[in-house]
């Protein structure tokens, strides 16, 4: 009896192992291929802002204003959310600026299968995102250029963020 204790609980033990084995394996795997995605991603539009880039230069550009979101920019943002829904490539920036004018940018670019993300707080001289902010659920110093791809796209009435990063849980949208 003791002996058949004894096999039974290393069964237990030995398919618990064999599971979380699994599916590290399977994580792995996933990574691995969504690595092989982000090289193979094609030519990037982002990171094109010039220095100096000042709240008129964003509206010319048709970029979303954090502050001073319009129709047309929701209506634009809507849009973006339908071409990555139908696998089409866009490119969607949205820009905040700070007291001093600085702009901080966030950038998506899908391009058909992956979601380029970057945050670029490069510019501010505030010091609002230099001493620390929370990006991505991990708390982030100094000027700060964050990038990530994301495979999916989550819309709801609270909160709009990407997951299936290559690097961090979620991404903020």
């Amino acid at each position: 009896m003791y002996k058949s204790i004894v096999s039974f609980m290393l069964l237990i033990v030995l398919g618990f192992s064999f599971d979380h084995f699994m599916v590290a394996e399977a994580s792995v795997f996933t990574k691995e291929m969504l690595k092989k995605e982000i090289e193979n991603y094609g030519e990037k539009v982002t990171n094109k802002i010039p220095a100096s880039y000042s709240k008129e230069d964003a509206l010319k550009k048709g970029d979303i204003l954090i502050i001073g979101r319009t129709t047309n920019h929701n209506v634009r943002i809507q849009k973006f959310i339908n071409n990555v829904k139908n696998k089409k490539p866009d490119f969607i920036r949205f820009v905040e600026f700070t007291s001093k004018g600085d702009p901080v940018i966030t950038e998506y670019q899908y391009n058909g299968k992956l979601i380029y993300y970057r945050f670029d707080s490069s510019r501010d001289r505030t010091d609002r995102y230099r001493k620390g902010t929370f990006a991505m659920s991990k708390f982030v110093t100094g000027p700060k250029v964050l990038e990530d791809y994301c495979q999916k796209l989550v819309v709801n009435s609270n909160t709009s963020y990407l997951t299936n990063c290559y690097h961090f849980d979620k991404v903020e949208f």
